[in-house]
């Protein structure tokens, strides 16, 4: 009942409503752009070894090959952002936001717990992020087969890239709702939210940049194992966010 509750909020709410229709018109675009755009640079021969170590089915690519092979996979983590920021603007609003327009008494006062009303409204700020990225991971396959050829399509298709959207994104939504979660306890303005939340941005892009400088690729058991390790980062935070909650006196003292 709470997750149904919730998701109907979100379909009301038009700047929610948009925030997860079109970002996937960018989860689509740039990767096609970064494989399709030739710079003219070739990778360096260290970098091509290390890639060919990682990836022995690239083996066969020729230099332009590689270097859109290489570009597609930083894109891996432009599919990370819709998760990791999606279900925290939905989570501000879910708590901060019901208690501005007077619509969170009714639900505090449901006969749940703590923890079962929080997770209820994790996966109601999760579910749409990760089915809408799924979406466009299914669109950019289909587009990539079109425009790009079928040996950088099956860059996409890679494991490490099915291990990233279907295991390690929703493991980050959760960490990023639960962080919306805690932080919408304490503070009564949701872009507050938001703000303090985009922290959880920074290891995202300064893994990326990391990868991308030294010209290494994780394997597809990295993905699985930080998605293993974040995952279980939200379920303790889901507890932890529930003692922050504080459910009999959140009212009183946002009054």
């Amino acid at each position: 009942a709470i997750v149904r509750r919730e998701i109907f909020e979100i379909i009301r709410n038009r700047t929610l409503l948009l925030a997860i229709v079109l970002p996937p018109v960018i989860l689509i675009a740039l990767p096609i752009i970064a494989a399709a755009v030739d710079t003219g640079k070739h990778l360096s021969p260290q970098v091509i070894q290390n890639l060919v170590a990682a990836r022995p089915e690239w083996a066969d690519f020729t230099p332009k090959q590689l270097a859109s092979a290489f570009g597609l996979q930083q894109m891996q983590f432009v599919f990370l952002l819709m998760p990791a920021t999606v279900p925290l603007a939905i989570a501000s609003y879910s708590i901060v936001g019901e208690k501005q327009t007077r619509s969170l008494e009714a639900v505090i006062a449901a006969p749940i717990s703590t923890e079962e009303l929080l997770a209820g409204k994790a996966i109601a700020a999760i579910t749409p992020a990760v089915l809408t990225v799924w979406l466009a991971y299914g669109v950019l396959i289909g587009v990539a087969a079109l425009t790009l050829g079928g040996a950088i399509t099956r860059v996409i298709m890679d494991p490490t890239w099915f291990a990233t959207v279907f295991a390690l994104g929703p493991a980050i939504g959760l960490v990023s709702v639960v962080v919306g979660i805690a932080i919408s306890s304490r503070v009564n303005d949701p872009r507050a939210v938001q703000q303090i939340g985009t922290v959880i941005l920074i290891p995202l892009v300064a893994f990326m940049v990391l990868q991308l400088q030294a010209g290494q690729l994780l394997a597809t058991k990295d993905y699985l194992l930080a998605a293993a390790g974040v995952a279980a980062l939200g379920v303790v935070g889901i507890r932890v966010a529930a003692r922050l909650f504080g459910r009999e006196s959140i009212l009183t003292r946002w009054r």
